[in-house]
């Protein structure tokens, strides 16, 4: 592949590493540090955006990179679009992703109960997603080593939407959330569609035993309204779930990278915190 990065000398990058047979997307990314440890690694499942219909995962490795050089093992998944299936399909392949995570822990050295996630836009959907259900067996689909757990202790995600149902959306946004329940099938009426949006959206889920989340946005964003990230939040704090939220009025839908100076050392910080070995 043309973009696959050329990966820093302090780490090792295993490509496109199968987690489930049958199915060209159902493959994953490895990093993890050169440097032995002493202890197992916290890890980190990085999930791109793209509007559950493209880009791969390779497109965030810059950051999967960096995340192995602060000591993680990092797992970068792609999952089935749009055009593969409707949803539920890209959120079972995310947790099949994080169940294998769990099965070899042992080959990558990762201490299983220290697994964050981040995503972007779509790739932030999924990340909520999973760890909002990671104590179901919801959304776990047909694929294998379901003895093993799909849940997250720490997540972030940016640019993503908690509601497709009762957000204000742009256009180009709620056609692609009904493209994601089925809609461009023609098969399903306004309410079974909007019975998937609601079954796709993060704030269904939300409970006093939800995972620490952390949320950016930007009020500039013109692809998922800042509202949906706003109305989240307020659902996170009802229901006295941890929740931290940055929120900026200059930023964009790529508010994570336009204000990487802040945004980074706030997900070092947070996941420092959420995902440090107990004493």
């Amino acid at each position: 592949m043309d973009n696959v990065p050329e990966a820093p000398a302090d780490v090792i990058f295993e490509r496109d590493v199968p987690y489930r047979k049958g199915h060209d997307r159902w493959v994953l990314n490895v990093i993890t540090p050169k440097e032995e440890s002493k202890v197992a690694r916290p890890a980190i499942v990085v999930v791109h955006g793209g509007g559950w219909g493209g880009n791969d995962h390779y497109r965030f490795s810059w950051l999967a990179f960096f995340l192995a050089q602060q000591g993680y093992v990092v797992v970068a998944p792609t999952h089935r679009m749009i055009q593969d299936a409707p949803f539920p399909a890209c959120l079972e392949d995310i947790k099949n992703s994080i169940r294998w995570l769990r099965a070899n822990a042992e080959r990558y050295d990762v201490d299983t109960k220290r697994i964050g996630a981040y995503g972007n836009s779509s790739g932030g959907q999924l990340v909520l997603m999973a760890a909002l259900t990671g104590q179901m067996k919801l959304f776990d689909g047909d694929g294998p080593y379901r003895e093993f757990s799909s849940e997250i202790q720490a997540v972030v995600g940016s640019g993503t939407v908690g509601d497709m149902q009762h957000a204000e959306h742009s256009e180009r946004a709620a056609r692609v959330y009904r493209n994601l329940a089925g809609a461009r099938s023609g098969k399903l009426s306004e309410e079974q569609i909007s019975a998937v949006l609601k079954q796709a959206s993060p704030a269904t889920y939300v409970s006093k035993e939800t995972p620490p989340i952390m949320l950016v946005h930007g009020v500039r964003d013109d692809i998922v309204f800042v509202q949906s990230t706003d109305d989240f939040v307020e659902v996170m704090k009802e229901a006295g779930a941890p929740i931290s939220y940055l929120r900026y009025e200059d930023g964009g839908h790529a508010v994570m990278f336009q204000k990487q100076s802040e945004t980074i050392p706030a997900m070092l910080k947070f996941f420092a915190k959420h995902l440090a070995a107990e004493s």
